[in-house]
C-alpha cells in the first residue's frame, strides 16, 4: 500500500502568507507610532518676565554709570539681562514687544564694527539718521539694517556706544531709545561707592 504524499508547495504558500501578514502588521504599527508622534501637541513655552530694574539699581548703587530704560512700553517684557561692572560698565537687556518682536539694548565700549557684526550683521548697511526726542540721549541716532530685516539704532558717546537693535520695527527701537536715562542710585549720596565720606566731627 503506497503512502500518501504531502505536497511541499502547500507549506511554502502558508509560510509566505504568514510572512506577508507580519510585514503588514509591522507596517501598521509603525504607521500608528508615526501618527502619534506627529499629532502629539508640543507644549508652548511662554517667555517669563524678569525683574531687570533690580539689577540696574544694584549697579547704580555701586557707583557705576549705568544707562538703561526708565521703563518699558506697555505690553513689553524683559526676558534677560547681563552686565559687567567697569568704567564704562556693560549692560545688555533682551526684550519682547507687545507683538512678540525682539528688541535688544547694549551699553558697551566695544568698537561699532564689532557690535554690528555681533548684533545685526557683518554686512549691515547704514541708513538715514533718526531723531530721538525723549530721555537723556535725545538727538540724532545712526541707523543700520541688514537684508534679513533686522535694524539697529546707535548713539556714539565717545568712550562707549549705545545700541538698540532687533527684529522689531524701527519705531519700536526709537521708542526704547527715547526712554534711556542714566540710572539713579537708591542709596543716599554718601553711601554710593566713590562718593566722599563725611569727615568725623570732633
Amino acid at each position: 500500500m503506497g503512502g500518501v504524499s504531502q505536497s511541499p508547495g502547500r507549506y511554502q504558500t502558508s509560510m509566505a502568507g504568514m510572512v506577508g501578514a507580519m510585514i503588514v502588521l509591522i507596517g501598521c504599527v509603525l504607521a500608528f507610532v508615526a501618527f502619534r508622534e506627529t499629532s502629539r501637541e508640543v507644549p508652548q513655552v511662554e517667555p517669563e518676565a524678569i525683574a531687570w530694574q533690580d539689577a540696574v539699581t544694584a549697579l547704580a548703587n555701586e557707583g557705576y554709570a549705568i544707562i538703561a530704560p526708565n521703563g518699558l512700553p506697555d505690553g513689553w517684557i524683559a526676558t534677560n539681562i547681563r552686565s559687567r561692572p567697569g568704567d564704562p560698565p556693560v549692560l545688555e537687556l533682551s526684550m519682547l514687544t507687545d507683538e512678540e518682536k525682539f528688541v535688544g539694548y547694549r551699553q558697551d565700549d566695544e568698537r561699532l564694527e564689532d557690535m554690528l557684526e555681533t548684533y545685526v550683521d557683518k554686512k549691515a548697511r547704514p541708513g538715514e539718521p533718526v531723531e530721538v526726542t525723549g530721555g537723556d540721549f535725545a538727538g540724532e541716532w545712526e541707523t543700520w539694517s541688514d537684508e534679513g530685516g533686522d535694524h539697529a539704532l546707535v548713539r556714539d558717546l565717545g568712550d562707549q556706544r549705545l545700541m538698540v537693535y532687533g527684529s522689531a520695527p524701527t519705531e519700536d527701537l526709537v521708542e526704547l531709545a527715547s526712554r534711556l536715562t542714566v540710572a539713579e542710585s537708591s542709596r543716599p549720596a554718601a553711601q554710593v561707592s566713590g562718593s566722599p565720606t563725611p569727615a568725623p566731627q570732633d
